[in-house]
């Protein structure tokens, strides 16, 4: 037995490398204009990887899914900030800031929830709210938000259109359902 055999590679795990490699070189194109962008665009490779699905319909389904409650936990974030920088720097006392950022990071989840779910992102809401979090919580402060916003957009979309190119092309899945839509 052969060490790829033992290690079990096949067309999905190829297939998502193949995405990957895609996604870097597509994603040096703006950094040959944008010099501040990073070499490798970490989004990008990720949802490359989650978004190579059995099918291509499943692909494009749940990639436009995932690129959409990125965007709206991102949006929801960006405002969640923006009250939080007019809001937050005008409250002397520590425990009183600590409660108001905590209403204001719950107020967001919850909207930003909410509103992934009204436009039917389905088992991609909770993305939404991680993006709110991400945004609220984990960013540190010299970072662009906007830029962030933007890239972390940009990359999720370049991850699943990668994804999407190469599971269309390279050894593409036969069944009904993508013989449909192809």
């Amino acid at each position: 037995m052969g060490i790829l055999e033992s290690l079990h590679i096949g067309g999905r795990k190829a297939k998502s490398i193949l995405a990957i490699l895609l996604a870097f070189f597509v994603w040096q194109i703006p950094r040959a204009f944008l010099s501040g962008l990073s070499v490798h665009p970490l989004f990008a490779y990720m949802c490359a990887v989650l978004e190579m699905r059995e099918s291509i319909e499943k692909t494009r389904s749940f990639g436009f899914r995932r690129v959409k409650s990125t965007g709206i936990g991102l949006v929801f974030g960006l405002v969640g900030i923006f009250i939080h920088t007019l809001i937050i720097p005008k409250i002397e006392i520590f425990w009183l800031s600590t409660a108001v950022e905590l209403i204001i990071i719950l107020s967001f989840v919850l909207l930003a929830l909410s509103a992934a779910q009204l436009m039917k992102c389905d088992n991609f809401s909770s993305l939404a709210a991680i993006c709110v979090i991400i945004c609220l919580v984990g960013l540190r402060e010299d970072t662009n938000l906007y830029i962030y916003a933007l890239t972390r957009v940009s990359q999720t979309a370049l991850g699943v259109f990668s994804a999407l190119v190469v599971n269309r092309f390279i050894y593409p899945p036969k069944n009904k359902e993508d013989s449909k839509s192809g």
